[in-house]
């Protein structure tokens, strides 16, 4: 189905390429704990798009020059401060009358979905979605696929990478990540909690969150970055 599929497994792998590294590619980010989540949440519940940031300080400018544009975002899982929202899927479930679009900054999501911009497409993903980007990516043309897992600061992330795998095993795509998926389904949520970015919300009194992120199949909707900004294709 695809020529090669590749996955990258923390910031070191996916921010030394360079752009040209991404052209022709289909690349999948996923950053289950939360940004990616709470991207397809908030398009699924009414967000017209998304606009994904490395740098709080860019957000910040480009929502005061947008009309209807929400400042979204956290750093090490703490709200922003002077931000209207942190980086719970929680806070998107209704969306205010005053806006349409979200200016959303993270501390490891947005920061990937940036660094992979040169890309023939980018899809983001999350278990929410994740059996409806198997679908698309099933429907479309052959191209190299690359597996971004975000990462929990520098370092690899646990539910990215199983999450991936999940995708490889929906795709029906031999990779060493179809096993650690299938060592942990059957509790996925002891594996995340022990992960160091569910260890963290767990500290932050973010249960809450886990446990969202943690559904499978909520949605059916393929979110993508086109020109810039995330909206549902």
């Amino acid at each position: 189905m695809f020529p090669s599929v590749r996955v990258y497994y923390a910031p070191a792998d996916y921010e030394n390429q360079t752009a040209g590294h991404w052209r022709g590619r289909t690349v999948v980010v996923f950053d289950i704990l939360r940004a990616t989540s709470t991207i397809v949440t908030a398009l699924a519940n009414g967000y017209q798009s998304v606009r994904c940031f490395r740098e709080v300080a860019a957000a910040q400018r480009y929502a005061a020059d947008h009309d209807r544009t929400a400042l979204a975002g956290e750093r090490d899982g703490v709200p922003q401060s002077g931000f209207r929202y942190g980086n719970s899927p929680g806070e998107f479930l209704s969306k205010p009358a005053s806006h349409d679009h979200l200016a959303l900054t993270t501390t490891n999501g947005t920061r990937a979905i940036e660094s992979v911009s040169g890309a023939r497409q980018i899809i983001i993903a999350s278990l929410l979605n994740l059996t409806a980007v198997a679908d698309f990516l099933r429907r479309g043309p052959d191209s190299s696929l690359a597996l971004i897992c975000s990462g929990s600061g520098e370092d690899f992330s646990l539910e990215d990478a199983i999450a991936a795998g999940a995708l490889l095993v929906e795709l029906n795509v031999d990779h060493p990540l179809t096993s650690l998926y299938i060592a942990n389904r059957d509790d996925l949520r002891r594996a995340f909690c022990v992960s160091k970015n569910g260890r963290h919300l767990l500290e932050i009194n973010l249960a809450a969150d886990i446990d969202w992120c943690l559904q499978r199949d909520k949605y059916v909707i393929v979110p993508r970055l086109v020109a810039g900004v995330v909206k549902n294709s």
